[in-house]
């Protein structure tokens, strides 16, 4: 991609963010203290969407045939980083885990994965991604515990009562917390 074309999306993508500044009540405008949270709630959710998107698309170039070492010359990185990056979930079950390390559940689906998420939590597994039935969790010697949403839920209120986004995959929010040891 030429100079100018990356410009550009960068000026879309800032755009999204000076959007939702606007649309605030009253507009956010920097000048105080006030809105700060939900700016960097917004611009994480900006983020968050960008990983997904670019997720997305590598799956989608690797089902299309093309090699590791040509998606990892397009990001700038070598063929092993493009791998160990967006290597399907799947992919990763066959490795042990250690502590601190990945633990991948597939099969997840809307309705199944609050159960996998409350078994997960309880064994000190803190969510760190979603994906099409997926749930990556790193090992951890906290206990966690999770709630799910489609947006409804202020962020300022969730952060609040000690939540945290974990993760985002359409249409749902997906909020952790560490449980207090008894």
């Amino acid at each position: 991609m030429n100079y100018i074309r990356e410009q550009d999306i960068r000026d879309q993508t800032a755009a999204v963010m000076v959007a939702w500044a606007q649309s605030c009540d009253p507009p956010f405008t920097g000048e105080t203290i006030d809105g700060y949270r939900e700016a960097i709630s917004a611009a994480h959710c900006i983020a968050d969407e960008g990983r997904l998107i670019l997720h997305r698309w590598v799956d989608a170039a690797r089902r299309t045939g093309m090699s590791w070492a040509e998606i990892g010359a397009v990001l700038g990185i070598s063929k092993q980083a493009a791998q160990q990056r967006f290597r399907p979930a799947a992919d990763l079950e066959e490795f042990g885990v250690d502590e601190g390390e990945i633990v991948v559940r597939s099969g997840a689906t809307a309705f199944n994965e609050m159960t996998i998420l409350r078994e997960e939590g309880r064994k000190g597994n803190e969510l760190i991604g979603v994906g099409p039935l997926v749930l990556r969790f790193r090992r951890t010697p906290q206990i966690w515990e999770y709630r799910r949403d489609i947006g409804l839920a202020s962020f300022v209120d969730l952060e609040r009562q000690g939540w945290t986004l974990a993760a985002s995959w359409l249409p749902f929010r997906y909020w952790k917390r560490p449980v207090a040891a008894d």
